[in-house]
């Protein structure tokens, strides 16, 4: 078993800020929110290395230069430029010996931010150029604002600035190709088939026979151009129609469940409260008008 790890050399200036919170229990199951937040103008020797912390970081250079070596790879941060990633896995970032590094970063986390996180890394960089540069360090300058003098409003407030802070790094990671603007033929194709087949049963390896793809490559294009893996997008196009039938007919549950290709009607119900969050007759009672 793995165990938290962490070596640094503390090389910043005094005038240097690290702020350490700690967030509510409500906070912890209810918002995005802090756990250290800081700006720090390194001087040489500057480095950290650590794996293991179950919380995400956010860095966004100001000036000098960095370098971060994640998932084998080194990169280099100039100004503008920032990185995302999740602390579990090893990371070692440091200062450049003569341009000194300056940057502002965050620790961050909460009960949706692993979605976030897998729709930022369909970018396969941990390192993006920020497109709104000083909209984000005027969010990172705000949150530590918001830490310093702590109020009742301080967590849902900080929470929103997350949010802002987490959409500004999915618009800079993802250009408008891989956001969808482009989408390749395959895929299209894909996507279409399942929107007309969505209740029959349907494989990974029927896929990519039909359209002559390895199964691998397949998921990977599919899940990089829509966001979903192929399975998760069946099951939405199930979902989609279920919710139709039950907002429109009298139909009982398990011919609805049949006809949108989960014949087992527990699971059916299952799937549908896990992405609805209400049986299907519930639903339905939302939803329809009384007579």
């Amino acid at each position: 078993m793995a165990y938290y790890r962490e070596h640094a050399a503390h090389n910043w200036t005094e005038d240097s800020v690290r702020l350490i919170v700690s967030p509510s229990q409500f906070a912890k199951t209810s918002f995005f929110y802090v756990e250290e937040a800081g700006y720090f103008r390194t001087q040489p020797g500057y480095f950290t290395e650590r794996e293991q912390l179950n919380s995400f970081l956010i860095v966004v250079t100001h000036s000098g230069t960095g370098f971060l070596t994640f998932k084998g790879k080194k990169y280099m941060l100039k100004k503008n430029e920032a990185f995302f990633i999740h602390c579990m896995e090893y990371q070692y970032y440091e200062t450049d010996e003569t341009d000194l590094w300056e940057f502002s970063w965050v620790h961050l986390n909460g009960a949706a931010i692993n979605g976030y996180y897998q729709y930022f890394q369909l970018a396969e960089s941990p390192v993006v150029t920020l497109k709104n540069p000083e909209t984000v360090k005027s969010t990172l300058q705000q949150l530590l604002q918001l830490h310093r003098k702590f109020n009742p409003f301080s967590e849902p407030l900080s929470s929103k600035l997350l949010t802002d802070l987490l959409t500004e790094f999915l618009y800079s990671a993802n250009d408008p190709q891989t956001a969808g603007a482009y989408v390749p033929d395959t895929m299209k194709a894909i996507m279409r088939y399942l929107e007309h087949h969505f209740n029959e049963p349907v494989s990974l390896d029927r896929l990519a026979e039909l359209f002559n793809i390895s199964k691998y490559h397949l998921a990977k294009e599919f899940k990089k151009y829509s966001g979903l893996t192929p399975n998760e997008f069946l099951i939405s196009c199930r979902i989609t129609y279920a919710k139709n039938s039950l907002k429109y007919t009298n139909q009982p549950v398990a011919d609805i469940a049949e006809e949108a290709g989960i014949p087992n009607v527990s699971h059916f119900i299952n799937l549908f409260k896990q992405r609805e969050g209400s049986t299907p007759l519930a639903f339905r009672k939302n939803w329809q008008r009384p007579k």
